[in-house]
């Protein structure tokens, strides 16, 4: 989908984080560089997305990788830990599998 039919699904109903999700996701794809305004946009709809809806485990891996290109790493750091503490706690195939991918975007972080 692209930003335009995102931006209208959001104003639809700005409270719907997997809206907010989408639209950040794609704001952080399509952002020209690591300071670019779509940038701080999508951290905006990511962090809404995390905290309305914090059992969606994509939204953790997006937003901390939003938050590395803009180079809040305590932010990240902490967003990484929340994920993968809650990752370990589902089921298969309910997200599960992000859980490795963010503890080498945590190792990263910490080296």
């Amino acid at each position: 989908m692209d930003l335009a039919k995102l931006r209208k699904l959001v104003a639809l109903d700005v409270n719907d984080p997997l809206s907010r999700f989408a639209l950040g996701k794609k704001l952080a794809e399509t952002a020209a560089g690591d300071s670019a305004p779509e940038l701080q946009e999508a951290a905006e709809h990511l962090r809404f997305a995390h905290r309305a809806a914090p059992d969606h485990l994509a939204t953790y891996h997006v937003l901390a990788g939003v938050l590395i290109r803009l180079r809040n790493n305590d932010e990240a750091r902490t967003v990484l830990k929340e994920g993968i503490a809650r990752a370990v706690q589902v089921g298969e195939g309910m997200g599960r599998d992000l859980a490795p991918a963010m503890q080498e975007m945590l190792a990263e972080l910490i080296r």
